[in-house]
């Protein structure tokens, strides 16, 4: 009760300092380190209204074997297809997901943002969430691998996208989809974004049907320690 009251307190504040602009906010944090961070964040109208179907239990087997079938598609007519997260990017991250879509109320989603050093004045970063609506599971990334210069203004790099991590730092054509792609959901609803501010690259799963059939097991993704 007392959670609930918070987030009213905080939505709140949000919209008389934001005006009439989409409060985004953290509820709670999963995980706080140098380069990555995973944490709930308060929707604003989720899923058109309707709610997410918040909580939902997976184990960290079903989530690392629904992340790994995740493609960023690019180029004319999607000639170049890869996978959107790493083995372990997928391994450090699974049990966060798994965790924040157990914590989360039907107006929360999951977010994650990460950035890696490419060299002394460069990273890459990448950010976006994961929620569950409709009876499917969205996977959201607002942004894959964008370079950003290092020594960029601090405060607005680390406490603007840090904790916004669904705002589009420099907006890429391409997509989301997903193998298998009898799994994928073609034309979902509540996507999140507007036509005003932009679309993030997102792909709606058919996750339970997809939990439910059996594959050739895959190679064993290692869980590496975050740092």
């Amino acid at each position: 009760m007392n959670r609930l009251g918070n987030m009213f307190g905080l939505l709140v504040f949000s919209i008389l300092l934001g005006g009439c602009e989409t409060p985004q906010f953290q509820t709670m944090s999963l995980l706080d380190s140098t380069n990555r961070v995973v944490a709930l964040q308060a929707m604003s109208d989720p899923y058109g209204g309707k709610g997410y179907d918040h909580p939902v239990f997976l184990t960290e087997e079903g989530m690392i074997r629904l992340l790994q079938g995740v493609r960023v598609e690019r180029g004319l007519l999607g000639t170049s297809r890869h996978a959107a997260f790493s083995d372990t990017e997928i391994g450090l991250f699974a049990p966060y997901f798994v965790k924040g879509l157990e914590k989360a109320t039907n107006e929360e989603m999951v977010t994650f943002f990460e950035t890696a050093h490419i060299d002394s004045e460069h990273d890459l970063t990448t950010s976006g969430g994961l929620f569950v609506a409709g009876g499917y599971l969205y996977v959201v990334l607002s942004n894959f691998s964008v370079k950003t210069r290092a020594w960029q203004d601090n405060e607005r790099y680390e406490a603007s996208y840090r904790t916004r991590p669904l705002e589009q730092i420099d907006p890429q054509p391409g997509r989301l989809v997903y193998e298998p792609q009898e799994f994928m959901v073609e034309s979902p609803d509540g996507e999140i974004g507007s036509r005003f501010k932009g679309k993030p690259w997102q792909v709606a799963i058919r996750y339970r049907d997809f939990l439910s059939h059996s594959f050739p097991p895959k190679t064993r993704i290692h869980k590496p320690e975050a740092d």
